[in-house]
């Protein structure tokens, strides 16, 4: 009797990803799980959508909101360099996004510069745009072009050329990557309750979990609110608990009051 039965192979293609789960180990993180009211912010999306025929980008307003609260904090996107720690005016915020190129799918990262000093709506089109390139295809195809070169190299070499850099120099990370990395993943899976966790490795993960309708009490009277899960994880060796408490105070506040959507 066959025991092992058909199966398929084809070749990994993940050695990134694989890599990059090593490359966390560096940081030591604390992370909090949170939840706040979006009520008033999804109903303003659904007018939204109503009224221009067109959905806003989620990821962009909460990526705005977490700039501003960075904005306010900025120590907690503090990264060390030797002996001393450089903290960046600018807030580059890290987004994994799709796009989407003859209906195909393709994995990449945008990152969102200075998003502290754009508005919600440049945010959205940066997003848009980036998810569904024109022109920007030749930059989408040379792009991937260096990450299969990089990968072509010997493990070691790679150590030496980009991880080792990536760890030790935090303005390679900037310029590479962003100061701080938001993670939409809880858009994939709309209507669950729950948080996500990834491992990362800036200084500063957000990371966007499900959304779900809860009962609260509201003003004396049980009412059904939408609420979202967030996580939140700070590499603790730089950052204490008193600046992450702060950040994540003023995130939430952004995001039950809707700010930035009227």
């Amino acid at each position: 009797m066959d025991k092992i039965g058909k199966y398929t192979t084809k070749p990994f293609k993940r050695k990134f990803q694989e890599e990059t789960t090593l490359f966390s180990r560096n940081r030591f993180y604390m992370t909090g799980l949170l939840e706040t009211d979006i009520t008033e912010a999804r109903r303003i999306f659904a007018c939204y959508k109503e009224t221009k025929g067109t959905s806003l980008s989620f990821t962009s307003w909460v990526a705005k909101c977490v700039a501003m609260a960075i904005d306010e904090n900025k120590k907690v996107q503090a990264a060390k360099k030797g002996r001393n720690l450089i903290y960046f005016d600018d807030v580059d915020i890290s987004v994994p996004i799709e796009k989407i190129i003859d209906g195909k799918h393709f994995p990449s990262i945008l990152v969102l510069r200075k998003a502290n000093e754009k508005s919600l709506q440049q945010l959205h089109d940066e997003i848009r745009a980036a998810q569904y390139p024109d022109k920007d295809e030749r930059i989408t195809t040379i792009s991937r072009k260096k990450i299969d070169f990089l990968f072509s190299l010997p493990k070691f070499i790679r150590k030496l050329i980009f991880w080792r850099r990536l760890r030790n120099n935090p303005f390679y990370l900037k310029k590479m990557n962003g100061t701080i990395h938001l993670n939409p993943l809880g858009m994939f899976a709309k209507g669950t309750y729950g948080w996500a966790i990834n491992l990362g490795h800036h200084p500063v993960n957000v990371i966007i979990g499900g959304i779900s309708e809860q009962p609260r009490i509201i003003e004396g009277k049980l009412e059904n609110r939408e609420i979202l899960n967030i996580a939140l994880k700070f590499d603790h060796i730089i950052i204490d608990g008193a600046p992450a408490t702060r950040f994540a105070r003023k995130l939430v506040d952004l995001l039950k009051t809707a700010a930035f959507l009227e």
